[in-house]
């Protein structure tokens, strides 16, 4: 008995043992997996996005390593490397609208000339500069900072950098017109804008620390080109002022309107005038009774027969002494 108690005993101390390879051997497995998804570490950039990868291992510093492509899939990267992605598409900052990358029903307020404060939407279209050198800097100044490669610090480092820029722009610029010029003016709009852009062009790389952003058309391959920048008409906050520019428009249309009518009676007058000059005042008179359909007259042809009705009047009968009316007889006499 002493026997087969002993021989259960080593079953049981087996099975454990077992199980606790097993258990053990799970372990390690998870542990390999670990290590291994830290040494083969992978990055995807979408399609119309760029990656900056940077160093982040435990035995090197966090530098910049290489330029990922746009549409790269599965690049091996280092353990504890990061990739930013950074938008390679056009993108916009719009003052005065809705939607992604811009400021809502915000306006700019500029002052005019004349002292007239004004409501100005704006909207500028770029693209990032992918030039390496370029983007690295713009990661490490701006992009860092901000958050710029994530969505909402993007907009945020617009607001921060695109907005103060746009409004120093405008009201530098602003002031050079009067409110009527920059509101119902299409020319003077348009030197407006020009000027503007100019301004803000000068004013975004000093102020961001390098030409960071291109033109729309950018594509990587070719010029960097100018930001595409856009104003809608600038329009007085006084709503009251408007309403004042067009009743004034509207007298001023009245009153064109009712010089141009003078203007044709006169030229009427100096006809009639011409006429009378020529036919006498009877002719005239004359003249337009003919015209007005007054009088109707005929042409007779010259030594022609001409037929002319004469209206008949109707025989009326006479009563004699007798009161009896007197019928007339065949001779046409009356009977007495």
């Amino acid at each position: 008995m002493a026997k087969l108690g002993n021989a259960a005993t080593a079953v049981k101390a087996n099975g454990g043992s077992v199980k606790a390879k097993v258990i053990g051997g799970v372990v390690l497995a998870v542990i390999v997996l670990v290590v291994l998804f830290n040494i083969f570490n992978f990055a995807d950039t979408d399609a119309n996005k760029i990656g900056l990868h940077y160093g982040g291992g435990v035995v090197e510093d966090k530098k910049f390593k290489s330029i990922i492509p746009p549409g790269s899939t599965n690049k091996l990267i280092g353990p504890g490397d990061t990739v930013y992605a950074y938008p390679t598409d056009q993108r916009s900052y719009i003052i005065g609208g809705s939607g992604a990358d811009t400021d809502g029903g915000d306006e700019v307020t500029v002052v005019s000339r004349d002292n007239v404060r004004l409501g100005v939407r704006v909207q500028v279209y770029f693209t990032l500069n992918r030039t390496e050198e370029t983007l690295k800097s713009f990661h490490e100044r701006i992009g860092l900072k901000t958050d710029a490669y994530e969505e909402r610090g993007w907009n945020e480092m617009l607001r921060s950098y695109f907005r103060p820029q746009i409004d120093r722009a405008l009201a530098a610029v602003a002031t050079n017109y009067s409110w009527a010029e920059l509101y119902n003016n299409e020319k003077k709009k348009s030197e407006f804008q020009t000027t503007a852009a100019r301004e803000f062009t000068r004013l975004l790389p000093a102020a961001v620390g390098g030409d960071y952003f291109c033109g729309p058309s950018y594509t990587g391959n070719n010029a960097c080109g100018e930001l595409s920048f856009t104003i809608q008409k600038p329009t007085p906050l006084d709503k009251g002022i408007i309403d004042g520019l067009e009743a004034k428009q509207r007298a001023e249309l009245a009153k064109a309107t009712q010089e141009q009518k003078n203007q044709q009676v006169n030229v009427e007058l100096q006809s009639v005038k011409q006429q009378v000059a020529m036919l006498g005042a009877q002719g005239y008179l004359l003249k337009t009774a003919i015209e007005s359909g007054k009088i109707q007259f005929m042409v007779l042809p010259q030594n022609g027969n001409v037929s002319i009705p004469v209206p008949t009047t109707a025989q009326t009968t006479q009563p004699n002494q007798s009161g009896q009316s007197s019928q007339p007889n065949q001779s046409g006499q009356p009977n007495r």
